[in-house]
């Protein structure tokens, strides 16, 4: 046995040993507490574990916490038994046709992929080969149900063939607030990572609205941001200015920290992505995109619903200067619920928009 093989059992034993520990540990643990202990049933109907704040029927922070570190050094124990997967991954099957039949239930949309073994809350990852890229979708979201369906049904298998350990997070303000998507973003971006143990390093925020039309694009994260739909349909399947970063954009945790997020100020439609693209470039990065025929999407059908910000080109002026202080750093908001359903995680919140303009930070 030469040299690396005899260092590689080593490591292998005593990782097989702390396992071991760490397991006995918190069985032991378990057994001498004297706290209630509480089993959560999913809801069969609606199918879904509902969270409130301060609720008193979950575990401890120290129950929560211990329970997170087996599971995560089970987690590490299997990975090191498994190969890395496939840079280009080999399920890929390139165009797409997408199905856009509103009439389809999440019912019959759950059925479809069942074979996929998707967990409840929309997450998934390979189970014959490590992840390159742990991702997070983040979808700001109000009243497109049937947006909702048409997406789910086509990007779960998509990323499942791209080999992703991915999550699914819809983010949706209460009724009578109005809408902001930059708000929204940040939102998802914080309690994705809160939610999972800081789970992700990569980040894709998505409109309900475009689903991709190649699984070619992959949904990573590159050295650069990257705008994801560089060709959508509504556009005839081209750049409508060189400078667009909206619909569909992918960054790192540490790209998405570096720029301090999405600005919080943008309250009805427009302005937030060429906001968002400002911050990206003061920070130092360039936008970086998929080839045309590679970054295809289709925007499905949906009300135009949202009021024009009228404010929108005054805040542009000033976003260079104020990005550093307003964004992430700055953020003011209340969750409501967290319903996980088996496609996806929903999280309600609410936040109050006078609070948020009145700050002086611009």
């Amino acid at each position: 046995m030469n040299l690396k093989k005899l260092v590689y059992s080593k490591k292998k034993i005593f990782g097989t040993c702390l396992l071991i520990l760490n397991l006995l540990s918190f069985l032991l643990y378990l057994t001498v507490k004297k706290s209630n202990v509480v089993i959560l049933n999913d809801n069969v109907d609606q199918k879904r574990i509902e969270e409130k704040p301060n609720s008193s029927k979950q575990l401890s922070e120290n129950d929560s916490q211990s329970l997170k570190s087996v599971n995560y050094a089970i987690k590490e124990a299997n990975d090191s038994k498994k190969n890395q997967c496939a840079l280009i991954p080999e399920k890929l099957v390139g165009r797409l046709k997408i199905d856009t039949n509103s009439s389809v239930t999440l019912e019959q949309i759950e059925n479809e992929n069942k074979n996929l073994n998707i967990t409840n809350g929309g997450m998934w990852s390979p189970s014959d080969c490590v992840a390159r890229h742990k991702v997070a979708i983040i979808i700001p979201f109000r009243n497109r149900d049937i947006n909702l369906k048409i997406f789910l049904r086509h990007i779960h298998p998509i990323l499942c063939r791209q080999q992703l350990d991915y999550g699914i997070f819809i983010i949706e303000p209460i009724q009578n607030i109005t809408f902001n998507r930059g708000l929204l973003m940040n939102i998802g971006f914080i309690e994705s990572l809160n939610k999972t143990n800081q789970r992700w390093d990569c980040f894709v925020f998505h409109d309900v609205d475009l689903i991709p039309e190649d699984d070619r694009n992959i949904y990573s994260c590159p050295e650069q941001p990257r705008h994801m739909s560089s060709a959508v349909s509504t556009f005839h399947y081209r750049l409508p200015y060189e400078t667009i970063f909206g619909g569909v954009s992918a960054l790192t945790k540490d790209q998405m920290k570096k720029v301090n997020g999405y600005s919080n100020m943008y309250f009805g439609w427009g302005g937030e992505d060429d906001d968002f693209r400002a911050r990206i470039i003061a920070s130092g990065f360039q936008v970086s995109r998929y080839p045309l025929e590679i970054g295809r999407y289709l925007m499905v059908n949906h009300p135009k619903d949202q009021q024009i910000n009228p404010e929108r080109f005054k805040l542009l002026y000033k976003a260079k200067e104020r990005f550093k202080f307003e964004g992430l750093n700055s953020i003011e908001y209340e969750i409501v619920e967290i319903l996980r359903f088996n496609l996806y995680t929903k999280i309600k919140v609410n936040y109050d928009q006078n609070s948020i303009l009145n700050k002086k930070y611009r």
